[in-house]
């Protein structure tokens, strides 16, 4: 008897632990993928904003952005 409920126990963790790591919604945040969104331009007439609209500008305000808000 104390076998069919050490198997039992061990069977309702491991549907837990299914449950709280499939079902967990992934960390998003909308803000940051506006933008993203919104930062592909094409910058070849952008003029003076062509090293705001960057690649590496970009990514680079991206891990700024990802640093504060990670601090919070």
């Amino acid at each position: 008897m104390s076998k069919i409920i050490r198997i039992l126990k061990y069977i309702f963790l491991f549907i837990l632990l299914v449950m709280v790591t499939g079902c967990a919604p992934a960390k998003q945040n909308p803000y940051l993928k506006k933008r993203q969104s919104a930062s592909r331009v094409n910058a070849s007439q952008l003029g003076r904003n062509r090293y705001y609209f960057s690649n590496g500008y970009q990514k680079k305000l991206i891990k700024n952005y990802k640093k504060r808000a990670n601090r919070d």
